[in-house]
């Protein structure tokens, strides 16, 4: 999950947009609210988040202003403006300022979630790490884990992108770190919070959305290119994982991102 920081004067609104589900079905969640933009500086010195969704107009620090002191300090954080229709000036100036995208007032969950994706799709590209791969590093994001967390996750991530089109068994992976199967099973989950199989499992679907979006792979090409004993078994663990088929992932909107199920 991306975590946000709100920044909304009207408590009426905070409470509107704590109800939208679209921010979870999106990969993301409202971490903390805050009601102007000189709380918003005072918490994003002490805390980080991937997204700031901010009104334009607010007492004290109002939205333009809170963007400029971001980018002077050098906060690393993409913002978004919730905005009136007559203060498109104001949201103009704000992406002149360096604003990734603007959602005009009142919210709508449709146009909210395609700037939600278009915003994922940038926040990935910035976070990806040298040596880790893009479908790798997605899969730690779902789990609610990053590449940087502790040197174990660190390596799990670069061992798995290195072999993300590979059959890779949680026998191979212990050996290749040197780890007797049951330990490296406990220390993974312990790290992790997931087991070793569902990882996997989402690491291989991360990449087959890759492969799907390319247009150049049918659904058993991607099946077999990851391993899978059959189609319809792929089909299952992806729609599982993503709550879609390989097909209508294929054929719809951007997808909402992957549903932790540690069932799998």
């Amino acid at each position: 999950m991306y975590d946000i920081l709100l920044v909304e004067d009207d408590s009426a609104m905070r409470f509107l947009y704590s109800k939208m589900k679209v921010w979870s079905e999106c990969g993301f969640r409202i971490a903390k609210e805050v009601s102007n933009g000189k709380d918003a500086l005072e918490v994003l010195s002490k805390e980080k988040f991937d997204l700031v969704v901010t009104d334009i107009r607010m007492p004290f620090v109002d939205g333009i202003e809170l963007l400029r002191e971001i980018k002077k300090r050098g906060i690393d954080v993409c913002v978004i403006f919730v905005s009136s229709y007559d203060e498109f000036e104001y949201a103009r100036q704000g992406l002149i300022l360096g604003a990734f995208d603007y959602i005009l007032k009142p919210v709508d969950d449709k146009k909210l979630e395609e700037v939600l994706e278009r915003t994922k799709q940038c926040i990935s590209e910035k976070a990806a790490v040298p040596g880790i791969s893009r479908s790798v590093s997605e899969a730690l994001h779902y789990i609610g884990k990053t590449e940087d967390e502790n040197s174990f996750i660190r390596q799990i991530a670069e061992y798995f992108s290195e072999n993300r089109s590979e059959v890779v068994t949680m026998d191979e992976a212990a050996e290749h770190f040197s780890f007797n199967k049951d330990y490296f099973g406990k220390l993974f989950k312990q790290n992790m919070g997931v087991t070793f199989n569902y990882f996997s499992s989402v690491v291989k679907v991360e990449y087959a959305k890759e492969l799907l979006a390319t247009g150049n792979y049918k659904t058993y090409q991607i099946s077999e290119k990851l391993g899978y004993s059959s189609p319809d078994y792929f089909t299952r663990i992806f729609k599982e994982i993503t709550g879609k088929t390989p097909s209508q992932y294929r054929s719809g909107p951007p997808d909402s991102g992957c549903r932790v199920d540690t069932s799998l």
